[in-house]
């Protein structure tokens, strides 16, 4: 396929890189797998919670369940710089897909 070089197309390319460049420069990706790390520590709580039989696993699966929570509120700008950094990408692409498209128009 050849590409169109529009206005469009030469935009969505730098968004995409600049998007690309943010998502390793702010740290969203340790912010997803932090994320990810503290949604298997509250999971793992509250299984452990449900299963057990005693009040010390009780307090232990609360406290798993605290830090997971803490860390999704210590990892939360990691969290938005990957948001935001995922929405660059996508307006990017947004404007490639139309800079592509056959009923584009060059202006006059």
């Amino acid at each position: 396929m050849k590409l169109k070089w529009n206005i469009q197309t030469i935009g969505g390319f730098v968004l995409m890189g600049i998007g690309i460049i943010g998502l390793i420069g702010w740290g969203g990706i340790i912010g997803f797998f932090g994320y990810l790390f503290a949604l298997i520590m509250i999971a793992f709580g509250y299984w452990l919670w449900i299963t057990s039989d005693t009040t010390i696993k009780r307090v232990c699966s609360g406290l798993v369940m605290l830090a997971g929570a803490a860390l999704i509120i210590f990892w939360l700008p990691k969290f938005i710089s990957l948001v935001l950094a995922a929405a660059v990408i996508y307006i990017g692409w947004i404007l490639v897909r139309i800079g592509q498209s056959q009923s584009y128009r060059y202006w006059k």
